[in-house]
């Protein structure tokens, strides 16, 4: 009787027992973007960092505040320890699990050991996501998440949900820092998504190309294109070409990509894209019947030139100007070929300049529009 009394009161306390460190929601500043920037002025606070966390008194229907949220700039030694001397300013402690967007200036992503930093700071916080998604402005990042006007529309959700509906996923690629970490690892080379202000609107197009850490240069978004085709990150994507003194929309629906390589002394590469579309817009004329074959196949010849054009023209800046292996092509060595690779891989920035691409494109057009 004594043994089941003393069980029943174990459980009863167990049962009572609430959580000792606990914090209300409202006593919380929910981080939900980090912008970093290089501080301009001297000594050790070499880091601008901007935190963005929402006013969850403008949230919901009962809202009693109408700003939507508050930004902190601090200068730091470090990211972390921006956050500590910030709580000094703050009535609550930040809280970064919910952390989506983490933005770097260029100034600051060109020095490669301020850089290194950062994300090794990021990478070994357990309280933050992994997943977070990282982008690059040709400028501040404060400038990107500081919007004081009210009725600019930029905020750090606008950035998160443009990046996650990427449905074309062809004109920036997004970049988690986990897929970074990951691709700098194999290749020494990652591409970020850009993020400009202009105007009153933030943009997503084209890429940053950080190499050992360290901001090289950009890419366009048509030449970020060509990379999502050559990777098979395409879902869908509207081709605009000249096509006889006039414009040729071309959208497609469906691609695949493959890369065989030859090892025989030199590295021959072959890149194979086969695209499938119908046509989006076109001008009808004498000359120009799309219910004549012949006309179709000259069309589709000239979809798969401005194709293979733009894949050469970009796989060309990743030789020449930048020497980054945008394509992965170490990677894939590092999968079938091991053994070579370990006898190459060394001296890659000596070898890559000097790989001989094939590109090949097939195009075919498999519908032309509803009218005749």
């Amino acid at each position: 009787m004594k043994k089941a009394l003393l069980i029943l009161i174990i459980l009863f306390s167990l049962l009572l027992t609430a959580c000792w460190d606990m914090a209300e929601i409202n006593q919380r500043l929910f981080v939900s973007s980090i912008g970093v920037d290089l501080n301009e002025a001297n000594g050790m606070n070499k880091y601008l960092v901007t935190y963005v966390y929402p006013n969850i008194n403008a949230i919901g229907k009962n809202a009693t505040e109408d700003k939507k949220k508050f930004t902190i700039e601090t200068a730091s030694s470090s990211l972390f320890q921006a956050g500590r001397k910030s709580s000094t300013r703050e009535e609550f402690p930040f809280y970064y699990k919910h952390l989506k967007v983490f933005i770097i200036g260029d100034e600051l992503a060109k020095d490669s050991k301020l850089i290194r930093q950062v994300i090794d700071e990021l990478n070994r916080d357990t309280k933050i996501n992994k997943k977070i998604q990282i982008l690059v402005t040709e400028g501040k990042a404060k400038d990107i998440l500081d919007s004081k006007a009210s009725h600019v529309p930029i905020t750090d959700e606008t950035i998160y949900n443009i990046l996650i509906d990427n449905k074309s996923a062809a004109r920036f690629t997004p970049q988690t820092l986990t897929g970074m970490i990951k691709e700098l690892d194999f290749n020494n080379v990652a591409i970020l998504p850009k993020v400009d202000k202009i105007g009153d609107r933030v943009t997503i197009a084209g890429a940053a190309i950080i190499k050992d850490y360290k901001l090289i240069g950009y890419l366009n978004e048509i030449e970020n294109r060509a990379l999502a085709f050559i990777k098979n990150k395409v879902k869908l994507e509207l081709i605009d070409l000249e096509y006889e003194d006039g414009l040729l929309s071309y959208n497609i629906t469906d691609n695949k990509s493959s890369k065989s390589v030859t090892i025989d002394g030199d590295i021959n590469v072959n890149i194979k894209l086969k695209v499938e579309g119908y046509l989006q817009g076109y001008i009808i004329s004498k000359d120009i019947n799309v219910y004549n074959n012949s006309v179709l196949v000259d069309m589709e010849r000239a979809i798969e030139n401005q194709l293979k054009k733009e894949i050469e023209h970009t796989i060309n800046l990743s030789q020449e100007k930048y020497n980054a292996d945008l394509v992965g092509i170490g990677e894939y060595l590092s999968k079938y070929y091991p053994k070579e690779w370990n006898k190459i891989k060394g001296k890659w920035d000596q070898i890559y300049p000097d790989i001989k691409f094939n590109i090949i494109v097939e195009a075919n057009i498999r519908r032309t529009g509803l009218t005749k």
